[in-house]
């Protein structure tokens, strides 16, 4: 009985075990710059890709200065909340669901509005009065995601 009890044991250690793993694809060297009123980063890292979540290092002489977890929460380091808290902290409140990660995997945002291809790169010029001033470029290689009536930047550039 015993013998019995420890193959179930085990046998649901390891499927549980199996699936909190976190596995990204190789990682993509980049120029990361994520600049808000409250965020500041600009310097070469490398940016992790899985199927549930993304995380973006910078680095700074060797060291990681900053990472960013996006998933079902943020994490910015090891300070984690909810994406509307994150906005509301960090960027827009008004920003859709999905808008950061989709930035980070150089997917369109804003449900498409105004999507259109423009000298080889998909732009998005989405504007809503004292709201947001959007203008996001990006192609395979490369995102650019500027708010001017917010003043936030966010550029990624894989080398």
């Amino acid at each position: 009985m015993q013998f019995f009890l420890k193959i179930i044991f085990l046998s649901l250690f390891f499927l549980f075990s199996g699936c909190s793993k976190n596995y990204y694809e190789v990682p993509k060297a980049s120029l990361i710059v994520i600049k808000s009123p409250k965020l500041k980063y600009a310097d070469m890292g490398f940016i992790y890709r899985g199927k549930r979540q993304v995380k973006a290092q910078v680095y700074s002489s060797g060291k990681a200065v900053f990472t960013l977890t996006i998933g079902k929460r943020i994490c910015i380091d090891s300070k984690c909340m909810s994406e509307e808290q994150f906005y509301r902290s960090y960027l827009n409140v008004k920003y859709p669901k999905g808008t950061l990660a989709n930035i980070f995997l150089k997917k369109p945002i804003f449900n498409n509005e105004d999507l259109h291809k423009e000298r080889g790169k998909w732009k998005q010029q989405i504007f809503d009065e004292d709201k947001f001033d959007i203008i996001y470029t990006f192609d395979s290689t490369s995102a650019r995601f500027k708010d001017k009536t917010n003043h936030i930047l966010i550029k990624i550039v894989e080398k």
